[in-house]
């Protein structure tokens, strides 16, 4: 088999293996190789509901999806290429237990230059007259916040990648990553052995399998969550915002022509599957669970009707957030562990995962909050204002 080397090579080519790429032949790490055993967003990230917002309750993350924000904004002129992004506005309904960390998180959001507001249940019908409000004490509204298009956004990425030099190399299976006691050496595939001292797995739950014979253990749960769209009544009118429903569980997104989408706000609610490749439809209990939330915040769409469901996976870890950056094992970086989050936050994770390795941690400072070894240390991510009901980050 032939043999070749790299600066660097990137496994996995969804949304955030293809961004790590593009920043970092962006940022002129020289030879950069992104290996990928099918094709581009055909696991994860092409499944994806894609929303993009900023409201999480960890400043660090609400920041860094500020600025990704920022760039799905100006796609064309920063990346190239078209994301899709949609402005809808973004709400997030709470129940009354929760009203005091929304408005401390809202507190926090507007600090750092979010334009984010708490509303009372009489304003939030002010934003979305449709609503049935039953359980709900407060709501935070992004006007700013809304969606994109998973497929059309890794393949801007990848065409930057591409035209600031990296290589992207789809249909090879990785095989191993070759190491010694300096630490990375090397890439195995069935196309062939990379020698590289640098190497950054983004490959989902499948990381786990790659690294655990270099002695590294991650912990992730691939969780199958259900999606589904619905063709909503003639008579609801326009399309409603994004809203993501923290007391019955559940995200109803505009979708296309006068339809919606909808899923879980709960990573961890699904069921577990290693089949993590393989396309799966929902339940019909899982369907139905999903249409009978929507029905219940919108009253009168029980004639709506279905479209298609279809379903993803989360690489979820035990406190729902990613592991980024250096390991043990010098020379091999990660970007896994989304849980949910990895596409609103992917033109980010590139730019930090990309300036890490060239300029290290300080200049990447953000990343030290989800350092992969945290696990080993029991030092798990936990919010100052968390929700009781499903997950904000």
């Amino acid at each position: 088999m032939s043999s070749e080397r790299a600066d660097v090579v990137v496994i996995g080519g969804g949304c955030s293996g293809t961004s790590i790429a593009w920043q970092l032949a962006r940022q002129g790490a020289g030879r950069v190789i992104l290996l990928e055993r099918g094709s581009l967003a055909g696991g994860a990230t092409g499944w994806s509901s894609a929303i993009v917002r900023t409201h999480y309750t960890h400043e660090t993350l609400a920041r860094m999806a500020l600025r990704a924000r920022h760039i799905f904004e100006q796609f064309a002129e920063i990346v190239g290429g078209e994301c899709g992004f949609q402005r809808t506005g973004f709400l997030a309904l709470v129940s009354s237990g929760d009203a005091a960390a929304a408005a401390a998180n809202v507190a926090t959001h507007q600090r750092i230059g979010i334009r984010s507001s708490l509303l009372t249940p009489d304003q939030i019908h002010q934003v979305e007259p449709r609503l049935n409000l039953e359980g709900v004490g407060a709501a935070v509204w992004e006007p700013d916040s809304g969606y994109a298009d998973p497929h059309g956004t890794t393949m801007g990425y990848a065409a930057a990648a591409r035209r600031h030099g990296a290589e992207l190399r789809l249909g090879v299976t990785v095989r191993a990553i070759g190491h010694d006691q300096h630490g990375v050496t090397s890439v195995e595939s069935d196309a062939g052995r990379i020698n590289t001292r640098t190497v950054v797995v983004a490959a989902g739950y499948r990381t786990g399998a790659l690294v655990a014979p270099l002695g590294l253990e991650l912990p992730l749960t691939p969780i199958r969550h259900a999606i589904a769209i619905i063709h909503r009544s003639a008579s609801f009118g326009p399309r409603h915002p994004i809203v993501s429903d923290r007391v019955l569980g559940s995200y109803y997104r505009p979708e296309g022509a006068g339809m919606s989408m909808i899923g879980t706000t709960a990573a961890h609610e699904g069921r577990e599957d290693q089949a993590v490749e393989e396309e799966s439809a929902p339940t019909l209990e899982e369907e139905g669970t999903l249409f009978e939330r929507f029905c219940s915040r919108f009253p009168g769409q029980e004639q709506a009707a279905a479209q298609r469901g279809y379903t993803g996976v989360y690489d979820c870890t035990p406190d729902l957030q990613p592991m980024l950056g250096a390991t043990a094992i010098p020379g091999l970086h990660l970007a896994v562990g989304f849980s949910g989050h990895g596409f609103k936050l992917s033109p980010v994770v590139g730019e930090l995962i990309a300036t890490n390795i060239l300029h290290g941690a300080d200049a990447a400072a953000d990343l030290a909050l989800f350092q992969p070894g945290r696990f080993a240390t029991g030092q798990l991510i936990q919010a100052t204002h968390s929700y009781r009901v499903g997950t904000l980050g």
